[in-house]
């Protein structure tokens, strides 16, 4: 499989729980002990940029649709709008008109779904075919999208090749991820740009030169990412493009042997590239309601919007209207379109998520919120600075009761240790915030969550001991990883290399294509996490070794105290926002 779609595509991001502070320090004696406090707090969020932005000074939100040729386009194709094209500190993207959705959800972007190229994605549902088949009914969700396929016809005046139809409606998976990808690039040269809205809409686009998928990188980027699995897996991905491309002379004779016109014979870098552009800016839905499974949706004007870390998300994303009646029935739409602020039929929206008060402020989506840097990588040809879902690599457990275990801290005192020792605090970058959050989050076994219970926490000797261990443990082990990567290029060099390529004054990074630049990223942001983890863990074993020898001193001190004074001195605790 070249395109890897998946549901989560259409998921609308999921709300960022508020962060909680710990106040606490450890206690290890009876005479000591205590629970620790906890406090939640609201920190400050701000946008952050992607991967490619300007970090300290954002540049100015420029128009790239001086003559509204974008917007005329959305216009012709009947597509209800308050958003424009814009160019940001994300790049070229989608903003506000105006102030939208103050009080309430407003819709920004409608699309008719018959603007949309509309294919099954995906193995085909054998057993729902066969009861269809036995019991005489129609395909259902099949029927469905077969529909929305000649309203696609209709609407651009033009009718798609029988090899492409023929893929289309077979049941297995990969002949229909080469069908879509095969329609898209038909339909940038088919009709005429009057009549068909994708001829037109294929200028906006990315180039195959613009395109940053690593389905399109040559050896030498792909060697740039300094990660072996991600780059063998695009390799892989690609070659499983170049194997699809050379099933196509063979569908087109078939055609031709038939009477009906032959479908595109694309290079294997244009199918690459119609591969990459289906993979980074399709939609996954299901359409129908029996048989049909979930359809590749590539909705124009819609993959403008970007996509950013949850906490930055302003819109979400729905495909309305696209069960088996809503399709056919269209005396339906009337009636839906005064229930949907006057958007009707099947289409697909984008509405906000938050009240967007000025044309500065972007239209930020989520793509997936559970991607990983290499996932988007993968998918996208992106990375995000600070990934809430990145992680950092394990370390094995010692010890016989270890086996097959690993290292592994508590969240809570690691937390509470973090703050402590400034590591952690609400003035830090944003970005630096959620690599600290992913290391602590890497070094407690995969969350940094903190249940209830776990809010009043104490560690004894043994646990200090364990606790002590893991953290220098997973210290070593991330510090020698960042060692490795560093001795290819420090990380210090691959911020040159960015802000020479990202440079405004034009002179950018000689030899250096998209795939090449994002390759730089990735592997800059892997070192900005790794950094962040070993200063995590080191802060975290210089605390526990502190209140180890503070321990040992209060039990000298203490020798001959009753437990009960002890407890009533409460040395052992300090509100750390005091």
């Amino acid at each position: 499989m070249v395109v890897a779609l998946t549901a989560a595509s259409a998921r609308a991001a999921r709300p960022v729980r508020a962060h909680r502070t710990f106040a606490g320090r450890i206690a290890r004696f009876p005479a000591r002990r205590a629970r620790a406090r906890a406090r939640s707090s609201r920190i400050t969020r701000r946008f952050p940029a992607t991967a490619s932005a300007a970090r300290a000074t954002p540049p100015p939100v420029t128009e790239v649709d001086e003559k509204q040729a974008f917007r005329d386009l959305m216009e012709r194709a009947g597509v209800k709008h308050q958003v424009r094209l814009a160019s940001g500190p994300r790049g070229r993207g989608l903003f506000v008109t105006g102030t939208v959705g103050w009080n309430r959800s407003d819709v920004l972007l409608s699309v008719p779904l018959d603007a949309c190229i509309v294919a099954p994605f995906g193995d085909a549902d054998a057993g729902a075919a066969r009861v269809a088949a036995e019991f005489g009914i129609a395909g259902g969700g099949v029927d469905t999208l077969v529909t929305l396929r000649r309203a696609w016809e209709t609407r651009n005046g033009v009718k798609i090749p029988k090899p492409i139809v023929d893929l289309l409606d077979s049941p297995k998976g990969d002949d229909r991820e080469l069908a879509i990808a095969l329609w898209l690039l038909w339909s940038l040269g088919a009709g005429d740009g009057e009549t068909n809205l994708w001829r037109s809409y294929g200028e906006w686009l990315p180039t195959p030169a613009e395109c940053p998928s690593l389905l399109l990188a040559s050896p030498g980027a792909l060697a740039q990412l300094q990660d072996e699995r991600l780059a063998s897996a695009a390799r892989a991905m690609r070659a499983a493009s170049d194997a699809a491309n050379r099933r196509v002379p063979a569908l087109n004779a078939a055609a031709r042997d038939a009477g009906a016109a032959p479908g595109p014979a694309p290079s294997d870098d244009d199918l690459a590239w119609a591969f990459a552009l289906v993979a980074s800016r399709a939609l996954a839905s299901p359409v129908g309601e029996s048989g049909g499974g979930d359809a590749a949706i590539l909705v124009p004007f819609f993959d403008m919007a970007n996509h950013d870390d949850a906490s930055a998300v302003t819109a979400i994303k729905s495909v309305r209207g696209t069960e088996d009646a809503d399709v056919r029935a269209g005396a339906r739409v009337a009636v839906e379109k005064a229930l949907n602020q006057g958007v009707g039929g099947p289409r697909v929206v984008l509405e906000t998520t938050r009240g967007m008060v000025n044309a500065q402020q972007e239209v930020i989506i989520s793509y997936d919120p559970t991607a990983t840097n290499a996932e988007l990588m993968l998918r996208y040809g992106f990375s995000l600075r600070g990934n809430r879902n990145d992680r950092l690599p394990s370390v094995p457990g010692e010890g016989a009761e270890n086996v097959g275990a690993s290292a592994r801290c508590l969240p809570a005192p690691m937390r509470c240790a973090l703050e402590a020792r400034g590591v952690m605090t609400e003035t830090l970058d944003e970005d630096e915030r959620r690599r600290v959050a992913c290391a602590v989050a890497s070094a407690c076994g995969g969350s940094a969550a903190v249940s209830e219970e776990d809010e009043a926490w104490e560690l004894d000797e043994s646990d200090v001991a364990r606790e002590l261990a893991a953290a220098e443990a997973l210290g070593k082990a991330w510090a020698d990883a960042l060692a490795a990567k560093e001795a290819e290029t420090t990380l210090e060099e691959d911020e040159a290399l960015l802000s020479a390529a990202n440079a405004p004054n034009g002179i950018g990074l000689p030899g250096a294509d998209a795939r090449v630049v994002a390759a730089i990223e990735y592997r800059a942001e892997a070192k900005r996490a790794l950094r962040a983890g070993t200063r995590a863990c080191d802060a975290y074993a210089a605390w526990l070794r502190e209140e180890e020898e503070e321990g040992e001193g209060e039990e000298e001190e203490g020798e001959g105290e009753e437990e009960g004074e002890g407890e009533e001195g409460g040395a052992g605790f300090v509100d750390q926002d005091a």
